[in-house]
């Protein structure tokens, strides 16, 4: 137990000095060898060795791709095709670009996978047209700040990448997992939209005629399409997940360079060069991670941690809840990504052993982590629209404040039944 004591410990004190969390798992890691073995014998050439073994993934190769994807997507003008297709859907409800932000982020979550890409590039649109149509700017950025976190659970998502590869769980079954709890969780936010509005007086917008909603469908088909490439792809055996995302990839290329024309091949330079920064700074915490999980495993931390908790809980539901509790803390000091490769190596085997699916935990770690994005003190989404619209951050925590209510209400749903995480994988897997 005195391992795992200095390894999170050592850990969560560097991240709270602002210490890189690569910098900071690397330390931790090497502190604990050199406390087991003398800092005069620490093993530099097998740390390197675990760290390079870490970033050697055949699957990993995903993560760059659905990357480049996202940030084609918010250069080649998709955001608007997208926008439009939500306006015309759900547009003439009460609160009506209220719930259009929230559509909006559900059809961009199956192309983007990334709340921070839904945040900084759908987002900005969405705020604006809701401000322009007398919408408070507060309500604006909340609708909008909640609703991104949709990016990384409806497929593809890059954390389920990260997940499944961390895991060695089946990517697809992830995917397959995070659709019905994606889609909960946006008519949950719908819902929320619905008695702001009614409260608040809102307006409303006229129903959008039959024609222009397929107007705005056939302008945004095109990329609508990307997600059930990927998912028709994966599931059919014609490619695997990281197949699919290069295919994705190359439709996308298609798309914004021959068909719509939006992206000038300066701007493709720089997106190239955006994507490189954001893929090398994700390896980098993946080597980290690797070592890290290579030392709890050696000494047995995980072991420690699951006897401790079979002394203490014993039923799968109470450990899922007293875990989700243990991530959601995690998340409001740690950001998504990172904590997602600081807390799979140490969790996964200890759900196992309660014969908890590694599948239907690994939605509950995404979900739980999304709402950590829009929780201070860390809250990488909050940021984002708060740079967006350049509210006072105490302002834009009481705005969301009521969003966190049906998103709490799902997670208790995807943990107290299994069911609807686990529904798509059984019925299509099987």
């Amino acid at each position: 137990m005195e391992v795992f004591v200095i390894m999170f410990v050592s850990l969560i004190v560097l991240l709270m000095l602002g210490v890189p969390v690569a910098f900071a798992m690397i330390a931790s890691s090497a502190l604990v060898l050199g406390y087991t073995r003398g800092f005069d014998a620490i093993p530099m050439e097998m740390i390197s060795q675990r760290m390079l073994y870490g970033v050697n993934s055949f699957t990993l190769l995903a993560i760059p791709a659905f990357l480049l994807i996202g940030r084609l997507m918010n250069s080649a003008g998709i955001s608007d095709r997208v926008f439009d297709i939500a306006r015309t859907m759900v547009g003439h409800l009460k609160g009506g670009l209220g719930h259009v932000n929230v559509v909006a982020s559900m059809l961009f979550a199956g192309m983007s996978g990334s709340a921070v890409a839904d945040a900084g590039g759908l987002g900005a649109l969405e705020i604006k047209a809701m401000e322009d149509d007398g919408y408070p700017t507060g309500f604006s950025a909340a609708v909008t700040a909640s609703s991104a976190t949709i990016g990384p659970i409806i497929p593809p998502s890059i954390p389920a990448v990260i997940y499944g590869a961390l895991a060695n769980a089946s990517i697809a079954a992830i995917f397959l997992a995070s659709i019905i709890p994606g889609l909960i969780m946006g008519l949950g936010l719908m819902a929320m939209v619905a008695i702001i509005s009614h409260r608040r007086g809102f307006p409303t917008r006229a129903r959008a005629k039959f024609s222009e909603f397929l107007a705005a469908l056939w302008r945004g088909l095109l990329p609508m399409l990307t997600p059930l490439i990927i998912i028709v792809g994966i599931l059919s055996g014609i490619f695997t997940p990281t197949e699919a995302s290069v295919v994705a990839l190359l439709y996308c290329l298609i798309i914004a360079f021959l068909v719509y024309r939006s992206i000038s091949f300066f701007e493709f330079l720089n997106i190239l060069r955006a994507t490189a920064i954001d893929t090398a700074v994700l390896l980098f915490i993946i080597a980290g991670s690797a070592l890290y999980s290579w030392v709890l495993a050696r000494y047995q931390v995980t072991s420690l941690v699951a006897d401790f908790l079979l002394t203490t809980v014993t039923s799968p539901l109470g450990v899922l809840l007293l875990l989700a509790l243990f991530i959601l803390l995690i998340g409001l000091f740690i950001d998504s990504v990172p904590a997602l490769f600081l807390l799979t190596p140490l969790l996964v085997p200890v759900v196992t052993q309660y014969g908890i699916d590694p599948v239907h935990f690994g939605v509950v770690m995404i979900f739980t982590l999304m709402i950590g994005l829009i929780t201070p003190p860390v809250g990488t989404v909050l940021f984002t629209i708060q740079k967006i619209t350049a509210m006072p951050f105490g302002g834009l925590v009481r705005e969301i404040l009521p969003f966190y209510i049906p998103l709490i209400i799902v997670l208790l749903g995807i943990i107290l039944f299994p069911s609807i995480v686990m529904f798509l994988p059984n019925l299509i897997m099987n």
